[in-house]
């Protein structure tokens, strides 16, 4: 992706297509360099030229000088094209419940202020087979909160009750700790954003014979007039606040594995029946969040299909510089005008 150059402080980034390399500059602090390459040989060969008017031991010198400069240029470039856009910054795990966050390597030494907090809300109210695992983290000087859960499943009469019940102790109970940072945010509410994810688990309140001829006819629309979840968002029992995309993809539950058919569309003995709904979802919280896509993902590995969304969102940059010149600037003094009587 091209980008425009960019000039901050000490670190550099300027517009070319050969890849991203690390170097020190004179002041002492790292900057990216994005290095054009026919401009790189240009220096050299210019270089090259007045090394013709050395003679003796120095023209040996900077022949070899030019030749190393050369090569490290080249293994530089090589390693910055190997070199992955994207690298993890936490990875957590609760029973079926997995959570990874990627950024861009250059924003990596942005990302501050990294916690994690775990809650288990399946069996016995505590256990980790149902529950949530929240990851807060400083991007610039936004506050972001990503919660990956799995919450109670089932489609008898009240279960979205349920389903409910367990946002509410995600909420109350997931805290980030922080002895240290006391102005950091303890709960999920708390953040400037927040994206909640994973197998929701509601269902469609309608008949799996109705379900299921209107999914043959993919008459969405009818189909979620009855979902569950975006009833409780409009009743505001849950969510209360919260945003979901447009959804104009098939629902995601329960499939065949490695097939898309729908389990049930050939009824088997002994197999549990199971309608087909929106299980696995994606919602958000919080102002200057553009949802720029929400879609269904084609891999067969499970009986769900997953989703994924894309997101545009506005963070907080504090300029060091302009702050340095409001505390360095000083009010000049003005002086009337004296008028001396004639």
């Amino acid at each position: 992706m091209m980008e425009n150059s960019l000039t901050s402080g000490t670190e550099n980034i300027e517009l070319s297509g050969y890849g991203l390399k690390r170097v020190h500059q004179s002041s002492g602090n790292l900057g990216l360099i994005w290095m054009d390459q026919q401009d790189g040989l240009e220096v050299l060969d210019s270089l090259s030229d007045e090394s013709d008017q050395i003679s003796g031991e120095e023209d040996d010198s900077v022949v070899q000088l030019l030749s190393n400069v050369k090569r490290e240029n080249m293994h530089s470039r090589n390693a910055a094209k190997s070199r992955p856009r994207y690298v993890r910054i936490v990875s957590k795990q609760m029973v079926g419940i997995y959570v990874s966050v990627w950024v861009r390597r250059r924003l990596r030494r942005h990302v501050n202020n990294l916690k994690v907090s775990p809650v288990g809300v399946g069996l016995m109210g505590y256990m980790g087979n149902k529950g949530s695992v929240s990851v807060s983290m400083s991007l610039f000087q936004s506050r972001l909160c990503f919660v990956c859960s799995h919450l109670t499943s089932g489609q008898k009469d009240g279960a979205e009750q349920r389903r409910n019940s367990n946002v509410y102790e995600i909420l109350r109970r997931t805290h980030f700790s922080s002895v240290f940072d006391v102005d950091q945010p303890q709960t999920i509410r708390s953040h400037d954003q927040i994206f909640w994810f994973g197998d929701l688990n509601y269902r469609i309140n309608m008949l799996d014979a109705e379900v299921r001829k209107l999914v043959a006819e993919k008459d969405w629309t009818e189909l979620l007039n009855s979902d569950q979840l975006i009833k409780e968002l409009r009743s505001g029992h849950v969510f209360d606040g919260w945003k979901e995309g447009v959804i104009n993809f098939a629902p995601t539950y329960k499939y065949e594995i490695n097939s898309d058919r729908y389990i049930g569309e050939n009824p088997k003995e002994g197999e549990k029946k199971r309608s087909p709904a929106w299980c696995d979802r994606v919602l958000w919280l919080g102002k200057g969040i553009k949802q720029l896509s929400y879609k269904q993902a084609d891999i067969r590995l499970s009986d769900h299909r997953p989703v994924s969304s894309t997101f545009l969102v506005e963070v907080e940059i504090f300029d060091h510089r302009k702050l340095h010149r409001a505390l360095n600037f000083s009010t000049a003094a003005v002086h009337p005008d004296i008028y001396f009587p004639e």
